[in-house]
């Protein structure tokens, strides 16, 4: 058994040279993303910089080093830009879908099926995702859209087809298909992921659904004597692997080892429930169900280790060949085998590149310059797509491994160092005659206990350099990763991936062993599914934060490169680097403190309308730092979550921990469905009803939720002040029928409008005011004007999301309102708001849209209104 390590390790290098290439290329891609360049300038520029750095060569390069530096970070820089508009900008062939398809329309595609064919299971059947590859389009024209426009055309449409494919197709086949096509858009709420970005990035701008499989039709087959060539049939043989690997874990396996397999070993996660993700997430090991660099690097060292000990066996080879690098050479192949499986998407081709460029660094004797190989992979990667460097993904795989190359070995040193004299195995420097007699006749304890203080090392290191941009981009930390991942990380990456793999190889050839293995390997999958499980019950196994700043996470990283630093020098500049780390600590710590206090103290008012889709959400920021939200609806799905997606995520990006009081002005989903998850992780200490009973269970569910984690609920009524400090009133001005009957939806017989019972608030505050008028129609309107209600605002929200119905014109006079915020959707069903509401603006009404404008945010301070808007391009 080799000796532990017991000296202390040095610092990483870093090659200047290579890290200012890498960093300037990197920030070039950046800037790209604010300011377009104008690419007719970059030649002169290249021509002058590499004029200017021969010029220095020839005159003694050493004597002007900085400045050379300088104009080659400034070459890199501007390559960078060049590279990324070049390579993410919007597409410009007239004959693109982007370029053909404005709004939303029906059509018929014909294509080529690009992609393997996801499944996931909804509450209401199966839902397949396609990805078309297209070549023509065929739209109504004519007056009465009865003729057809047959168009050539070119890109990628994203299709969600109502059903299962049909069985006959496959990727690489030519189909025509039925579609009600749109372009990509997403929520234009702060905080919330922007799905518009996401597909863009892969070159999809349009999507599609198809309402059931009926709606296709197979014209062409990739292997047809009409396909174009033989070459280009070979481009979806990995795609068609997938498909078939795909349909065997279907006809195999059941849940949850048949979703888990297809997420470790094709990269499809949609088949996976939803519940077994969470359970994931919890506990900190769902990047294990995303193909990484640490299942290549896993693949890559099993493969290696079998390697050696066969080649071992022959005396003659271990006198003759480097048995390591033969190993680390054939590794390559099944890590490229695994990537071709995986579809060789953005984050499994960082994967490979990442762990090739590992192997062949070892083949070619520099395996100490660890740190110059991970940027060399990340520039690679950045070369052959630059829009990887905005995604979660690449910043926390490299995260990841540069925390690892810095602070493992300190980890790993440290906890060995401290242990080895008590280590019954011990045999290092130090170690007693009893403990080393103990290590010859037990080596399994001592193994064992080697193999778990590096793998706690390792994740230790691993989350340590992960956990800021894991806050900034999902506000959540698992507390028990670095347990579990020990416990999941061998049954899913060792056991059940290796089995899945040799599975796979054997599907075409040997389809009854390929069963066996994979329900094998499943054993491994259901494991650490019930450990997932088991910990993620566990009160606070995860914690959700708010979004860190930019500066905070500047800050954050610095801190742990000085304490890692710290770990490494000696003398002075030990001291040094705890001086700053201990500075940038007390940064941290106090300004989450000091941002309260200034909070606290503060008079500004804010009133933010959220982009929610079709439904309504608005956030009341009060002086005194009081926040209320009024209402939390919208859009709902099987694996979209209101609350969790939009609002939430909202919340927490203004750096809110908690909400005082939730508004729910009547029982209609599209103002309430995503308020269960707020209640649970915002803890409001009261929530306000109008006290109509809510004909759906969800709405149930949610009071007793509140009543569960003791919220308290009210119901408010007409005339009661729901909040009051200072100047700053909540009125509500109408809260339904007061009687229980009434509050029921009913009067003298007569069926009362639902939408009438809407909590109507009027809220004052810094002489300003605001009219929220949830979903009231227009005879409840001249009601409140006929009660001689206070309506006049300088700030009307439209009533029912600018419906037609809802529209008074009285009531728009009586209110007199110098703007208008609308919560409607884009290409909402109900084609709201009404034009009636849009014409507003010809009376110097200013009128905004959360479909059209975004987020919408009211400012008051010192009694000036200043309205703005929050709209992802």
């Amino acid at each position: 058994m080799q000796n532990i390590p017991t000296h202390r390790h040095k610092l990483p290098l870093i090659s200047p040279g290579i890290f200012l290439v890498v960093s300037c290329f990197a920030a070039g891609i950046c800037r790209a993303e604010f300011l377009h360049w104008h690419g007719q300038l970059l030649l002169p520029c290249l021509l002058l910089l590499s004029g200017l750095l021969f010029c220095l060569y020839k005159n003694h390069l050493e004597r002007y080093r900085l400045i050379a530096s300088v104009i080659l970070g400034i070459l890199f820089f501007l390559l960078g830009m060049q590279h990324a508009e070049t390579r993410t900008g919007l597409p410009h062939d007239p004959q693109h879908i982007y370029n053909l398809i404005a709004k939303k329309q029906t059509a018929s595609l014909d294509g080529i099926l690009r992609k393997y064919p996801s499944v996931a299971a909804t509450a209401t059947g199966p839902e397949t995702r396609l990805l078309l590859q297209l070549k023509a389009l065929h739209q109504p024209s004519g007056p009465d859209r009865q003729s057809l426009t047959n168009i050539s055309a070119s890109g990628l449409v994203l299709l969600t087809l109502k059903g299962l494919l049909p069985d006959d197709l496959k990727p690489g086949d030519r189909f025509l298909v039925k579609t009600v096509l749109s372009p990509v858009s997403t929520y234009s709420t702060p905080g919330s992921f922007n799905y518009k970005k996401h597909l863009a990035n892969q070159g999809i701008y349009i999507k599609g659904w198809v309402r059931s499989p009926g709606n296709i039709i197979k014209i062409q087959g990739s292997g047809d004597r009409h396909s174009s060539s033989f070459v280009m049939s070979l481009q979806y043989i990995p795609e068609r692997i997938r498909f078939h690997i795909g349909n065997f874990l279907d006809k195999t396996l059941s849940q949850p080892a048949r979703g888990l397999y297809k997420a470790i070993l094709i990269g499809d996660r949609r088949d996976v429930p939803a519940e077994i993700l969470e359970n994931f997430t919890i506990t900190g090991c769902i990047h294990i169900l995303a193909i990484s660099g640490m299942h290549m690097g896993l693949l890559a060292l099993v493969t290696i280790a079998a390697l050696i000990w066969i080649l071992k066996r022959s005396t003659w080879l271990l006198l003759h060949a480097p048995v390591v690098k033969i190993g680390a050479a054939v590794s390559l192949l099944p890590l490229f085998l695994y990537s071709l499986i995986a579809g060789f998407n953005t984050p499994v081709l960082r994967a490979f590149l990442m762990t090739s460029v590992f192997i062949l660094a070892l083949l070619f004797d520099r395996p100490e310059n660890l740190i110059n190989h991970i940027l060399a992979a990340a520039i690679i990667i950045l070369i052959v797509k630059p829009a990887a460097i905005f995604s979660a993904s690449f910043q926390l795989s490299f995260s990841a491994v540069i925390a690892i190359a810095f602070i493992y070995p300190m980890l790993y040193n440290y906890l060995c160092r401290d242990n080895e004299d008590a280590m019954p195995y011990g045999n290092g420097p130090g170690a007693t005659e009893n403990s080393t007699k103990f290590a010859l006749l037990y080596p399994v304890p001592g193994l064992i206990l080697k193999w778990f203080l590096a793998g706690f090392a390792l994740t230790a290191a691993a989350m340590i350099g992960t956990f800021p941009l894991l806050l900034f981009h999902f506000n959540r930390i698992s507390l028990l990763g670095i347990f579990t991942n020990l416990l999941v990380e061998p049954l899913i990456c060792l056991w059940a991936l290796v089995l899945g793999l040799a599975a796979s190889i054997c599907i075409p050839i040997a389809p009854a062993l390929a069963k066996y293995l994979f329900i094998a390997g499943s054993w491994g999958l259901t494991a650490a599914e019930r450990i997932c499980s088991f910990f993620a019950a566990f009160p606070y196994a995860s914690l959700w934060f708010p979004t860190p700043s930019p500066l905070q996470i500047i800050f954050t990283y610095f801190l742990i490169l000085c304490a890692a630093a710290a770990a490494y020098l000696k003398g002075r500049h030990k001291r040094y680097a705890i001086g700053m780390a201990l500075f940038f600590l007390f940064y941290l710590a106090t300004a989450p403190v000091l941002t309260t206090i200034a909070k606290n103290s503060s008079d500004t008012a804010a009133v933010t309308f959220l982009d929610v889709g079709h439904g309504s959400s608005t956030l009341l920021r009060l002086p005194g730092n009081r926040n209320i939200l009024v209402d939390g609806g919208g859009a709902a799905g099987d694996r979209f979550n209101m609350g969790a997606r939009v609002i939430a995520p909202f919340l927490w990006q203004q750096q809110l921990r908690r909400i005082d009081t939730v508004v729910v002005t009547h029982p209609h989903a599209d103002h309430y469905n995503g308020l269960p998850f707020i209640l649970k992780h915002f803890q409001p200490q009261e929530l306000w009803i109008n006290g109509a009973a809510g004909k759906d269970d969800a709405y149930r569910e949610l009071l007793a939720l509140a009543a569960g984690l003791g919220i308290e609920t009210k119901i408010a009524g007409t005339g009661d002040i729901l909040y009051h400090n200072g100047s700053t009133r909540l009125i509500c001005l109408n809260s339904g029928a007061k009687p229980a009957e009434e509050r029921n939806g009913f009067r003298g017989g007569r069926s009362i409008n639902p939408n009438d019972l809407s909590i109507v608030l009027r809220l004052e505050t810094n002489n300003r005011s605001f009219l929220l008028p949830a979903d009231i129609s227009a005879a409840m309107a001249e009601k409140l004007i006929s009660n001689g209600k206070q309506l006049k605002s300088d700030v009307m929200m439209a009533p029912h999301h600018g419906s037609a119905s809802s529209m008074s014109q009285r009531f728009i006079d009586t209110v007199a309102p110098d703007y208008i915020a609308i919560s409607a959707g884009r290409n909402n069903p109900f084609n709201f708001p009404a034009q009636s509401f849009y014409d507003l603006a010809q009376r110097g009404i200013e009128v905004l849209t959360t479909g059209k404008d975004g987020t919408i945010t009211f400012t008051v301070n010192n009694g000036e209104i200043t309205a703005s808007s929050y709209q992802v391009n």
